[in-house]
């Protein structure tokens, strides 16, 4: 490889989100605790962005920005190559994260006593910005099969999208946490339902480039060109480990819709900094992009052995996208608070159902985007704590 992905980068001192807040957020959490939580990389990033951002900080000067056609030129180029999605890059607008564009979506496109759907288990902050601006949240549960993989209850779908008063659908493919990567069929099931009844979908797409070996993300606007009440978020944070940058981008066909959002600046302004970064990461550093990916099959191969081996009663899927392991451990008779204080007390931060909305009581979320000495320490410390 060209890359080294077994570096153990030491984040200390840098005002680490991953690691500097741990113990304030989970108090069971002893001193040395492995964190495996939150979705950001213990990989060095591609040095073709770190390089971008040095050339950019000897201009001296760090005032405001604006999303200009070179990044939107970058972007559309990317997707074309990656996706096979043409996106005109005059649709390409900049939201400083996702998040900011779920809130901004629920807060604009909808009013007061809609109801927005989403699947669960689900991002929290999905359910946070429906209820944030007093939306009714919609859950549709999803179905787990006894291999660990999931799939949609799409009866339950279509009678909630039914409802007069449903008017949004938060997607989110690759899914987090349940790993699913959906099928052309499936997207075109959740198309066709919900613009039957007039439902508008924003597609929460940031980790589209980090599927396994065999898996294909397709674009959800890919499939209903000239579809107007389509909004897609992505983002470099999640693919090039960036995510302090806090640089998106949405795809938004609607012209007034887009006109709107960049006028009045719903979702912020770039920076200096995050721009080159992103150009840097579409344009130059793919082939990082390659060899993490490999990293990370690898990575999911050895965990999916290790649990075999050692926690045998738990279920667990290879995820099909993402960085993030679902794990079902409710085959061993503990209730949720029970699991995380024991695994938290054998010194190992993963999140549980609780921080999933709702249909992942007595699962664990492991992070397994770090050295795989990191990864491996902190599965067989739960091994332990299980057993």
């Amino acid at each position: 490889m060209k890359y080294d992905f077994d570096e153990l980068v030491d984040r200390s001192g840098t005002h680490s989100l991953k690691y500097e807040a741990c113990r304030k957020i989970n108090p069971f959490l002893p001193e040395g605790s492995i964190p495996l939580w939150v979705a950001d990389m213990d990989f060095a990033c591609a040095p073709q962005i770190l390089s971008a951002m040095r050339r950019r900080l000897e201009n001296r000067i760090l005032g405001y920005s604006v999303l200009g056609e070179d990044t939107q030129a970058a972007v559309s180029r990317w997707m074309d190559r990656r996706f096979g999605w043409k996106i005109a890059p005059e649709e390409i607008v900049f939201s400083s994260g996702v998040v900011t564009a779920l809130y901004a979506a629920v807060e604009h496109l909808t009013k007061p006593g809609d109801a927005v759907m989403t699947m669960t288990p689900a991002y929290r902050p999905f359910d946070t910005a429906m209820k944030n601006y007093s939306r009714t949240p919609l859950y549709n549960r999803m179905i787990e099969g006894a291999d660990g993989r999931y799939s949609i209850d799409f009866a339950d779908f279509e009678e909630k999208a039914k409802r007069p008063d449903c008017t949004m659908f938060f997607l989110c493919n690759p899914q987090n946490p349940t790993g699913r990567v959906f099928a052309k069929e499936e997207l075109r099931r959740i198309g066709e339902i919900c613009f039957a009844n007039n439902v508008f979908v924003v597609s929460d797409e940031i980790h589209a480039d980090l599927t396994r070996a065999g898996q294909k993300h397709i674009p959800f606007a890919k499939l209903f060109p000239g579809e107007k009440r389509i909004i897609t978020c992505t983002s470099p944070s999640k693919t090039f480990n960036i995510a302090g940058n806090n640089h998106a981008h949405l795809m938004i066909p609607d012209e007034k819709i887009r006109r709107e959002w960049s006028s009045r600046s719903y979702c912020g302004h770039p920076t200096a900094l995050g721009i080159d970064a992103a150009i840097a990461a579409y344009e130059e550093a793919e082939d990082w992009l390659e060899e993490l990916k490999a990293y990370l099959d690898e990575n999911f191969r050895k965990m999916d052995e290790l649990l075999a081996a050692k926690l045998p009663k738990a279920v667990f899927c290879i995820p099909e996208g993402t960085y993030l392991a679902w794990v079902d451990l409710t085959a061993y008779g503990l209730t949720e608070p029970q699991l995380k204080e024991k695994i938290s007390r054998a010194g190992v931060f993963v999140q549980f159902g609780e921080d999933f909305v709702d249909n992942g009581t007595c699962h664990m979320r492991v992070n397994a985007a770090c050295p795989w000495s990191v990864l491996k320490e902190g599965l067989e410390r739960v091994c332990t704590a299980l057993n």
